[in-house]
């Protein structure tokens, strides 16, 4: 089973935009050396406390910072963009940088909350979530140049047109884009890193049931935090849900109530948490029960030491348990 990343270019405490934005790419590079497959940045707007608003723009820089590791989004917000736009940016990518780039797509608008206002900004209509499906089949046509002959769009040449695309995936943690994936035949990123509340496990059933093909591929994603022992992983995922629940409810906050809705949102989380043997055991028992071909890991951390130190300590329990 593959194991790869999925950073969100945390900003954590004491931190700035620009220090997490290069943490990103020092931990790409640790992932390159510790043999994960792929390692994919998200697009997130309006949210102070992630850096990552632009992945083509980061992707870009990581690519260059690394040799054999794949890149990709995890995701793209399809209704935010042109699909010309969207395959045209990954296009040039996959033509710089050998074919190693993966394109994920995703149908929310990034931010963290259901926003008017953002919507606006982003120039995101009413229908933008109801489209999903037509912007992907529009986008697969304009990187696969197979629009039919009377369509609109089949005279327009794409720059690069590269013989080569990147290979689409759709992201979702719901039946809804599980079915969209599985009409299409194409791979299908689970998010059970979006927690409980949002992430539906029956998507991978769906999308296994309803696949238009012969080889369904599911990747889950899970938030993990990994230190060389049980004690001191919970001690890293506390601090790092006590930083968030404080932040989000203010300093006056008793430590008692504190630590209580801080454990509230590890178990929402669903952060799997442990020393290296500890955390490989839950991976693998995860992946069983979601019946995932490929993991991605989601450093439960918010800086980038914390994220490659995570991502060595699995690594090195891989490696023991063959």
């Amino acid at each position: 089973m593959e194991l790869s990343v999925l950073d969100l270019a945390v900003v954590g405490p004491g931190r700035t935009p620009e220090q997490s934005l290069r943490d990103v790419v020092e931990v790409a590079r640790t992932a390159e050396q510790h043999g994960y497959h792929r390692f994919w940045v998200a697009e997130h707007h309006a949210a102070p406390a992630t850096a990552g608003s632009s992945p083509a723009v980061l992707l870009a820089y990581i690519a260059a910072a690394t040799t054999s590791l794949r890149v990709g989004s995890g995701g793209v917000m399809l209704p935010n963009h042109a699909p010309l736009v969207v395959a045209e940016q990954f296009a040039v990518l996959q033509a710089l940088h050998n074919g190693r780039v993966d394109l994920g797509v995703g149908r929310s608008s990034g931010g963290n909350t259901a926003s008017t206002a953002l919507d606006r900004a982003l120039r995101r209509g009413q229908r933008a979530t109801a489209d999903f499906p037509a912007l992907i089949d529009e986008l697969a046509h304009w990187l696969h140049h197979s629009f039919d002959e009377d369509h609109e769009f089949a005279a327009l040449p794409m720059s690069p047109r590269i013989s080569a695309p990147p290979e689409l995936f759709v992201l979702g943690a719901s039946e809804n884009g599980a079915r969209i994936a599985a009409e299409r035949g194409l791979p299908f990123v689970y998010g059970h890193h979006l927690g409980a509340t949002k992430a539906r496990p029956a998507a991978v059933d769906r999308y296994r049931s309803a696949f238009a093909g012969e080889n369904p591929y599911v990747i889950a994603s899970v938030n993990v935090v990994c230190a060389d022992t049980d004690e001191l992983a919970e001690e890293e995922a506390m601090a790092v849900a006590l930083s968030e629940v404080q932040g989000r409810e203010g300093a006056d906050v008793i430590e008692t109530r504190l630590r209580y809705l801080a454990g509230q949102a590890l178990a929402d989380a669903q952060v799997i948490r442990g020393g290296p043997e500890t955390v490989m055991r839950e991976i693998h028992a995860l992946a069983d029960r979601l019946g995932a071909d490929e993991m991605m890991l989601v450093p439960f951390e918010h800086t980038g030491i914390g994220r490659s130190r995570t991502l060595r300590s699995v690594a090195r329990a891989r490696l023991a348990v063959g």
